[in-house]
């Protein structure tokens, strides 16, 4: 049993006690009148009977032959009205309805009340007039009094008979003390009219009380009517019947009392709220757009009715929402929470409007109150965490993420974001044991274990990403992401075969995606399949024109084939995105060699040591590019740091001598081939080695 049930069998008990007090004020202060009125009495006794035993249907048929007899008996007529707020406590106990208004109960109750009291005062007043009457009759004035014993005159307190005429004495003392009696009586009596005026200025309040319940009453069912309807269109709301819904909060808007602006306000939104909900359920768009605007309709009157009311401004928020409209949406939202300031769920949703406008500050202030004014929210501590992630705030969205783990340890979405920004921040390890807490309470995670076979994979543990990667495709994700990334763990092992099918399933997925396309051609390029290989990098170059890899891969490619002029073509439009690539300004040096324009083949050389100065093999390069420019101070110079970077490159021994040769200083010239011979006696060239020296 609920609580509302609880209040309402209480509520009904109260009825019936109020009822059975006033049917117990008519039976007792008419109970010596015959003829109809006996009837009358006989039949509230009745009546009194059935309301004890909780038969109200039937008490009230009585009460309504009585009043069709005597459709101005005012007492049958509060009874009736009693009774019938009796009956409907019970009856809305026994239907269970939700929408119950306990206030209706209670104001039904509070009528009773009046009703009980008004009554009481006039059968009170009745009954001292029938006693006064009575009093009169038997002492033949209403100044006489019983004797002092309080039994009659002419009976002793000891039961002895009193007979003759008393002595002087006595009759003296019986005069004074008739005397005193009678002052008694004069007093006794005042003090009654003082009372009976009293009670005449009462009767007359409280008949003011009773036609202002007699109003409250009128109001009092409208009331019902209108919890009535509202029940039966939140049901039907419920069963996702728009037409029936609308119907019924049409009537119970009908019959709202006017005044009550409140309880109006109240109703509207409840109507808004029931038919939002239709709105989110339905894949009718249809009956999604009318339910929409019906329940804007009603969310605009319960503001107009009570714009201080937070849930009709919290409901049209939701409203705005649904119809995309995100500025009138967050103004009521930001109304909401200022009218209901200690209400979390309001501020919480206002976060996530300020979120999801990317005002991000703001969104972090509505999070952070409301992790303060409900601390055991992890969902506002999540939200928390994104805001501060969105700020660049990542030490604060650790905390707040963790905050939310705090909260619910199996917060799946908590360790996955703790994990992406420890992995943001480079901790790999500590990223790993974050999902491997989210897998330990979710295991078919794929995000997170996708996610985790990537850090892998940049970690250059190809196999543990081969790994997972392989379990993520085996739980569904046949996404072209993990199969791409698959694609790049299988290129990394050496397993190009593998990859090259991986390759084409995310390409199937997304056929516009430049990577996917390129990844597919450098498949198709290690399995020695060339036309695979161009036609997939050519897509990709479509789909991307700024895509710098592709471009760099096929003029490679041209280069192989002699095709030089396409090759400058992808080059230069390569390097005019990315004039700093070192692919991209190695070929483009190798190209202009070829085509013998050395000045231009120094330059990207050159660009391209700048960008690597360690690697040996494009010093060599540029080196060379010197020499046929006819630059041998700068060829002489980039020989001598090759020599130090790379002592074992003997070729760059034999081309310094020449280039020592070729600037006239055969000292230096027999100096490093002499040098070269003695590192490495079994040099290839050594006899041409030789042959020079000769000459010097």
């Amino acid at each position: 049993m609920n609580r509302k049930e609880k209040i309402i069998i209480g509520a009904g008990a109260i009825a019936a006690l109020v009822l059975l007090a006033l049917l117990t004020v008519f039976v007792v202060t008419k109970s010596g009148d015959n003829g109809p009125e006996r009837i009358r009495l006989n039949t509230l006794t009745m009546v009194r009977t059935y309301v004890d035993k909780g038969e109200y249907d039937r008490a009230l048929d009585l009460l309504e032959k009585l009043l069709i007899d005597n459709p101005s008996d005012a007492d049958a007529n509060e009874l009736f009205e009693a009774v019938l707020a009796a009956k409907r406590a019970k009856d809305a106990l026994a239907s269970g309805t939700s929408g119950v208004d306990t206030s209706e109960l209670e104001a039904a109750l509070e009528k009773a009340r009046l009703a009980a009291s008004r009554i009481q005062a006039a059968a009170d007043a009745a009954q001292k007039a029938a006693t006064r009457m009575q009093t009169t009759g038997k002492n033949g004035s209403a100044g006489s009094s019983p004797s002092d014993d309080g039994l009659s005159s002419d009976e002793r307190a000891d039961g002895s008979s009193v007979s003759g005429k008393p002595d002087s004495k006595a009759d003296a003392k019986a005069k004074a003390e008739a005397a005193k009696a009678e002052a008694e009586a004069q007093k006794a009596e005042a003090d009654r009219q003082a009372k009976e005026l009293a009670a005449a200025e009462d009767a007359k309040r409280k008949a003011l009380e009773d036609e202002l319940a007699q109003k409250n009453a009128k109001t009092q069912k409208q009331i019902a009517d209108v919890n009535k309807f509202m029940s039966l269109g939140k049901e039907s709301a419920e069963s996702g019947s728009l037409r029936s819904a609308l119907s019924n909060f049409e009537k119970a808007a009908g019959s709202l009392p006017e005044g009550e602006d409140a309880f109006a306000a109240q109703k509207y939104t409840e109507m808004a709220e029931s038919l939002f909900a239709i709105a989110e359920a339905s894949d009718d768009s249809t009956v999604k757009n009318e339910a929409l605007s019906s329940a804007m309709e009603y969310a605009n009157l319960a503001v107009q009715k009570d714009a201080s009311l937070a849930s009709a401004r919290f409901i049209r928020s939701k409203i705005f929402t649904a119809q995309k409209k995100p500025e009138p949406a967050l103004a009521d939202l930001k109304e909401a929470s200022r009218l209901a300031p200690g209400n979390y769920l309001y501020a919480y949703e206002l976060g996530k409007a300020y979120y999801l406008q990317r005002k991000f500050d703001e969104a972090k202030k509505c999070f952070t109150t409301v992790t303060k004014m409900k601390s055991d929210f992890e969902a506002a501590f999540y939200n928390l965490g994104l805001t501060n992630k969105a700020l660049g705030k990542n030490d604060e969205a650790l905390a707040a993420f963790r905050g939310a783990t705090k909260i619910k340890s199996e917060y799946v979405r908590a360790h996955v974001e703790i994990a992406r920004v420890l992995d943001k921040q480079g901790n790999s390890a500590a990223a790993i044991e974050s999902y491997e807490t989210a897998l330990k309470y979710e295991p078919g995670n794929v995000s997170a274990i996708r996610e985790m076979a990537a850090i892998y994979s940049k970690s250059g543990k190809f196999p543990e990403a081969e790994r997972y990667f392989k379990e993520a495709l085996a739980l569904g994700s046949d996404d072209p992401v993990t199969n791409y990334n698959m694609a790049t763990v299988q290129l990394e092992l050496g397993k190009p075969s593998a990859a090259i099918d991986y390759a084409k399933k995310a390409v199937d997925g997304d056929k516009s995606n430049a990577v996917y396309l390129y990844t597919y051609g450098l498949a198709g390029e290690r399995n020695d399949m060339p036309d695979v290989a161009v036609q997939q990098y050519a897509r990709a170059i479509a789909a991307d024109p700024k895509y710098v890899k592709p471009r760099v891969n096929l003029g490679t490619m041209y280069l192989e084939a002699n095709r030089v002029d396409d090759a400058l073509n992808q080059l230069n439009a390569a390097w005019n995105v990315e004039k700093d690539n070192f692919e991209v300004n190695n070929n483009l040096g190798k190209a202009y060699g070829l085509k013998g324009a050395f000045d231009k083949s120094v330059e990207h050389y050159a660009r391209a040591v700048a960008k690597r100065p360690k690697d040996s093999d494009v010093r060599a390069n540029l080196a060379t590019a010197y020499v046929s420019a006819g630059l041998n101070e700068k060829a002489r110079d980039t020989y001598v740091d090759l020599i130090k970077l790379d002592p074992s490159r003997w070729d760059a021994y034999h081309e310094l001598g020449k280039v020592y040769v070729a600037l006239g200083d055969k000292p230096a010239a027999k100096s490093i081939l002499q040098d070269l011979l003695a590192k490495k006696p079994d040099y290839a060239k050594a006899q041409d080695v030789r042959a020079l020296i000769n000459t010097l």
